[in-house]
């Protein structure tokens, strides 16, 4: 099963996220919430940019994802 990335500013790859929740826990701005995909390898949980417009692009997401799963688009 192939999820692909979500978000266009707040690009999540749900392909290698492995729901950790190092990204929820770390955001400022609560960007993200937790969505289910049953049967996935990786993990049955993502983090998903809910929220990017409330993004400041401090990058402490994409820092702290422990799979390079997160790639923060500067506007």
């Amino acid at each position: 099963m192939k999820l692909i990335i979500h978000g266009h500013r707040v690009a999540v790859d749900f392909d290698i996220c492995i729901g950790d929740g190092a990204c929820v826990d770390v955001c400022p701005e609560d960007v993200f919430e937790w969505v289910e995909f049953e049967g996935h390898p990786a993990s049955t949980k993502k983090a998903a940019p809910a929220r990017e417009d409330d993004c400041i692009e401090c990058v402490a997401c994409e820092d702290d994802c422990p799979v390079v799963a997160i790639k923060i688009i500067p506007m």
